[in-house]
């Protein structure tokens, strides 16, 4: 049911008390709670047996810095759980890369958007370069999954059929037979016998019975109790939670490293390298970019946790609103899944074919059904033959040459170009080979081995054939093709130092900026789709786009000067921030508040005519929009719900409910824009000693946020939890989405303060921000 903020809403306020029950709970069945644990340790451990408190570990346990246990044993290194890049701890740390793997109950880790059991490259570098197989210690039914995710990252799709994907007057003789080419790389690593997913990897089950996986020479594991038991010759040897705790900060974001003061204008057109190596270098991230179109990002294969590196640039996450995803092997779509998992929806851009794969190696991964997911981001379909054009650029798809589906591309902006190659094999011999062999068409063939070097800038990969393209290739080509060359999923000691090749250099601050002739109107489009990213903006209409170019005038401010002072009501404005960081400083503690890129102030001022709250000073060299307080209510004039929610949101920053937003181990990790938004939708609420705010069978209809106060959580397994204080949220969302009672009691201990949040609002919000929902799945509060 679509949400909207009627004159109904402070009679609901009025009324929010019928939701809090002053009898007792109804005896029936509790279920046992469920809560979202924080890999950063905010929630907590209850019920922890005292022998595990006392219980020593008789040989050696080594923690690695991604996440993941090892535990030496006399079958060789045993290691549970298995984060992104994983391998590469092992590495780093001169040990012997693990053969044995135990997958932990919970293979993803929804709030950080991560596979923690990802086993493709341990997988790849024990088979091509140890000459071994991998075993997984698992359950029946995650061998299942496991071999569904492998299936599409080794194999690809079992069904292939791209007709539908090229334009009808795309040239027969280009057109790629895929299954073909997919059949060849799972014959031609073994030339004995076709590859499978047996080929590289040997299961262990938990038998269902005992819990107990028997590894061999005397060395068994066993599932107890939310722990994995390591046993050696009939002793206890040690133990290992059955859960990936992942660190505070991932490896390659330095916290340490002073955030630069600058103010990051994206290019009009441009490339920043995120990583430019691939799942075996320990020493490199594996690779990943953002194109610029017009001041806008487009993620490349996004390597994990590329949107935190941006942040730290001053570089939000709305900047950036679509993905394209070139294939599904681990080094490639791990951090794809990151960004739908944040802020509003993202723009996916694919084949329909790549497209499948993602969503069933990713369902399999995370145990959300396929049309689950597919309803996590908006898919624009990439075709072959056929331009796409996106804020203003044309880009052109084509398939390239790997072991699975992956597409390249081909993007034209202000008279300039980038060719991204994807992975693929650019080695004529080889393709030679493949033309003979009958896997490749003549035009397939000349269309492979002709990479177009007349592009302003190419980021092609290279690495070992016959997936990957030999660094051989390059030596010959012209120093003007070098010059425009970089060299990607490849590690830098593989490059030759002294044959005028390089690869791409990391960061934001090693950004490929190309001159280009700017779109006539590029400014202009630059403003619309900054204003349309926001959601008080998001259905703009012809004449509000008019009055907009109108009535926003840009302007400057540097480092620590002051945009608004505290107490002034003079020439009240509206600004929005359109690159750089304003700091909110406030004259009591309400939580840090920050707004960057696309986040708005000044509303309240103009909207109430009460005295500034605070001064807001320029964090870092700042660019806003500024419109004054007649052309802004002129703007708003048909809009009285957003004017209404914009009113409601100003009464709730005058309350603490900011600050007890960021004492929430998840909530506090969203942006300024989602915490205003969400601030649109609180309604603060009184509760008395021994009030509930739900009770077992009444009706999941109210969400709460807990702003004073303490409250109990009744289970019939776990009875009474520990009380909770500031900061919790109580979320029954399974019984809300499907319409069934609570389970469990919620009962205030104390005289409290909650901000009550409505089904209605909060399924409304869940729309606009789907991966926070698909984070609290199957919880029932997270503190």
């Amino acid at each position: 049911m679509a949400c909207h903020i009627t004159s109904e809403a402070d009679a609901r306020l009025l009324t929010s008390t019928a939701h809090i029950h002053d009898d007792s709970p109804t005896n029936v069945q509790l279920r046992p709670f469920r809560s979202l644990r924080s890999s950063n340790d905010h929630l907590r451990d209850r019920h922890r047996n005292a022998e595990d408190a006392a219980f020593q570990n008789r040989v050696e346990v080594l923690e690695l810095p991604r996440g993941g246990v090892i535990v030496k044993t006399k079958v060789g290194s045993i290691q549970f759980g298995m984060p992104p890049e994983t391998l590469k701890d092992s590495l780093l740390l001169g040990l012997e890369v693990p053969i044995h793997y135990v997958l932990p109950t919970v293979r993803f880790d929804r709030k950080n958007g991560v596979n923690v059991a990802e086993f493709e490259f341990p997988t790849y570098f024990n088979y091509f370069i140890r000459k071994r197989k991998c075993v997984l210690i698992l359950t029946t039914e995650a061998e299942e999954a496991v071999r569904t995710v492998f299936q599409e990252t080794l194999l690809g799709p079992k069904l292939v059929d791209i007709s539908e994907e090229i334009a009808a007057d795309y040239p027969e003789d280009l057109r790629p037979d895929l299954r073909k080419e997919l059949d060849f790389f799972a014959i031609g690593f073994n030339s004995s016998a076709r590859l499978t997913v047996d080929s590289m990897l040997e299961f262990i089950n938990f038998n269902p019975n005992s819990n107990t996986a028997e590894v061999g020479e005397g060395v068994s594991i066993r599932k107890e109790a939310g722990k994995f038991i390591v046993n050696q010759d009939g002793i206890d040897v040690a133990m290992v939670e059955d859960r990936v705790d992942l660190p505070l900060q991932y490896p390659n974001i330095d916290e340490e490293e002073t955030v630069p003061d600058i103010c990051f204008e994206p290019p009009l057109f441009g490339v920043t390298v995120l990583g430019s190596s691939h799942g075996f270098d320990p020493h490199g991230s594996v690779s990943g970019y953002v194109i610029w179109v017009n001041g806008r990002g487009i993620f490349v294969d996004p390597p994990p946790h590329s949107s935190k590196i941006l942040k730290r640039y001053g570089i939000p996450a709305s900047l950036i609103d679509c993905v394209i995803l070139s294939h599904c092997h681990a080094d490639h779509d791990a951090g794809t899944f990151q960004k739908i998992l944040e802020e509003s929806k993202v723009t996916i851009m694919t084949t329909p074919t790549v497209l499948g794969s993602f969503l069933r190696k990713y369902s399999a991964v995370s145990g959300i059904p396929e049309k689950t997911l597919r309803r996590l981001f908006v898919f624009r379909p990439a075709s072959i033959g056929r331009a796409l054009k996106l804020h203003g650029a044309e880009f052109n798809f084509f398939y390239s040459l790997h072991a699975i589906p992956c597409i390249g591309f081909e993007v034209y902006f202000g008279g300039k170009s980038i060719f991204f190659s994807g992975d693929t094999c650019n080695d004529p011999p080889r393709l030679n080979a493949l033309y003979e062999a009958g896997v490749l068409k003549e035009g397939r063939l000349e269309f492979l081995k002709n990479c177009p070097w007349n592009h302003s800038i190419i980021l092609h990969e290279a690495g070992v054939p016959p997936i990957h393209t030999p660094v051989s290739t390059f030596v010959d080509k012209h120093d003007s093709v070098k010059d425009r060359l970089y060299l990607v999923h490849v590690a830098s000691k593989d490059v030759p130092s002294d044959c005028g090749l390089k690869c791409a250099s990391t960061g934001v601050e090693n950004t490929i900026r190309i001159d280009v002739t700017p779109l006539q109107h590029g400014e202009a489009i630059q403003l619309l789709d900054l204003v349309t990213s926001m959601e008080i903006f998001r259905n703009l209409s012809v004449e509000n786009a008019r009055d907009i170019l109108l009535f926003f005038r840009k302007q400057f401010y540097p480092k620590g000067s002051t945009v608004i002072t505290a107490g002034s009501t003079d020439n009240p404005k509206f600004f929005v921030i359109a690159s750089g960081r304003a700091q909110v400083v406030l004259d009591k503690p309400k939580g840090e508040m920050e707004y960057t890129t696309g986040d708005y102030f000044g509303e309240t001022s103009i909207l109430t005519g009460a005295p500034r709250a605070a001064d807001i000073v320029a964090g870092t060299d700042l660019v806003v929009y500024e419109v004054d307080k007649g052309d802004f209510l002129y703007l708003f004039r048909h809009s009285e719900t957003i004017i209404r929610r914009m009113l409601h949101i100003a009464r709730m920053r005058s309350t603490p409910s900011w600050e007890v937003i960021n004492s929430n181990s998840i909530l506090r990790e969203l942006t300024a824009a989602q915490k205003t938004r969400l601030q649109g939708i609180l309604h603060e609420t009184k509760v008395s000693k021994g009030q509930y705010l739900w009770r077992a069978a009444s009706e999941a209809s109210v969400a709460y946020l807990i702003e004073d106060g303490e409250f109990i959580l009744t289970t019939l397994e776990e009875g009474s939890l520990d009380p909770f204080r500031k900061g919790a949220f109580f979320c029954d969302l399974d019984k809300m989405k499907n319409e069934l009672p609570h389970l469990s009691t919620l009962r205030a201990a104390t005289d409290s303060t909650v901000f009550s949040i409505y089904k209605d609002d909060l399924f409304a919000y869940f729309s606009e921000y789907p991966g926070l929902m698909v984070i609290l799945l199957d919880t029932e509060f997270v503190e």
